[in-house]
């Protein structure tokens, strides 16, 4: 019986004979090797050797005997110049470096000397999944590249969580808009981000207002411009205060809280330049006193408040409570009203508005 053409050769000469046939039948060098690979075995000769016989037998020299130990040693990656290895790693995609600095020292420096920049940053958790987008560049734990017949579901979001983690590693990593959304009740993710995470804003969907400090406190008040937290569970009061109190907070210049606060609580946003939030229909409620609260906010430009549309939080009695002058009859959609700030010669614009359930009060700054 003949042999097979898969037989392993582990003769020198047979191996060099494969090549230069390879070569004869001016076969490419990357098709030539998988074609010697199928003959000969995956573990005859590596593609270095390979491509050392190929392109010698190439050249017209044919000869089998040639003593190689005289050569120099051949060059690796790590022998390129500094700067072309940092114009080399400044091409590659974040991911792409995010694996390669992982590789060895040298690599590292080199992948390092670009820090990432981004305009968003998304993040999606839930019990199953891992989604998480660079700018428009989409990585999920369902595709492809995490498809495997012997893995939960579990086990392929671990490994997309892995590759994440490597993303975050790179220094100075930055970004314009940071988004979170925590489906999820889990403290996995709780040391993802590097210390300090440099974002001009940041918007959260979470399950429990407490999982954002962890994520919050990373990021540099001043830095962080714009805040937005939106809770698919009522907070604690304690969360809350919390909230208020973080520096992130202090610091920042336009927050969005989809939560409900009392009227008292307008008195933390005096810093701001833009706010919005619920206002508790249950907690008794000075229109009055909310408009000279805010007339008084010397950052202020506008804010958008909105509480649930019962008879006396309707556009009219809002209006009439502001102090307002009311047409009898129907009302437009919406309701404008100005209130010139006293000793001042700035306003406030009203702009009262009902949309399904909920009545909307937009204010904005007029100088």
């Amino acid at each position: 019986m003949g042999k097979s053409s898969s037989t392993v050769i582990n003769n020198d000469h047979d191996l060099k004979s494969c090549i230069s046939k390879e070569v004869i039948e001016k076969k490419p060098i990357f098709k030539s090797y998988r074609n010697f690979c199928e003959k000969v075995g995956q573990n005859a000769m590596g593609y270095p050797d390979f491509e050392f016989w190929y392109y010698r037998f190439y050249h017209g020299q044919m000869g089998f005997d040639y003593d190689r130990s005289m050569d120099p040693v051949p060059k690796t990656i790590m022998d390129m110049p500094v700067e072309l290895m940092q114009k080399v790693t400044g091409n590659l995609d974040p991911v792409e470096k995010a694996y390669l600095r992982s590789m060895n020292k040298s690599i590292k420096d080199a992948v390092d000397s670009h820090p990432p920049s981004f305009d968003k940053i998304e993040i999606t958790v839930s019990v199953k999944t891992l989604l998480w987008k660079l700018n428009n560049k989409k990585f999920d734990s369902r595709s492809k590249a995490y498809k495997s017949d012997t893995q939960s579901d579990v086990m392929k979001k671990k490994r997309c969580m892995e590759n994440l983690a490597l993303l975050f590693k790179i220094p100075k990593i930055k970004t314009n808009s940071f988004s979170l959304e925590l489906l999820e009740e889990t403290s996995d993710f709780e040391d993802l981000l590097p210390v300090p995470f440099h974002s001009k804003s940041v918007s959260f969907r979470v399950m429990n207002m407490n999982q954002i400090f962890s994520f919050l406190s990373t990021m540099k008040p001043g830095e962080l411009e714009s805040i937005s937290l939106k809770l698919c569970r009522t907070p604690e009061k304690e969360s809350v205060l919390r909230f208020f109190e973080t520096e992130q907070f202090k610091h920042a210049k336009h927050v969005l809280l989809e939560m409900q606060l009392i009227q008292n609580d307008l008195l933390r946003f005096s810093h701001l330049k833009h706010f919005e939030f619920e206002l508790n229909f249950r907690e008794q409620v000075d229109f009055q006193r909310i408009r000279d609260m805010i007339s008084t906010f010397k950052q202020f430009e506008s804010c958008e408040l909105k509480i649930l549309s019962f008879p006396e939080f309707r556009v009219r009695p809002i209006a009439q409570a502001l102090g307002a002058e009311v047409p009898f009859g129907p009302l437009l959609e919406t309701f404008i009203y100005r209130y010139q700030i006293p000793e001042s010669n700035e306003y406030l614009d009203f702009e009262l508005k009902k949309e399904h359930c909920w009545s909307f009060i937009k204010i904005r700054n007029i100088c």
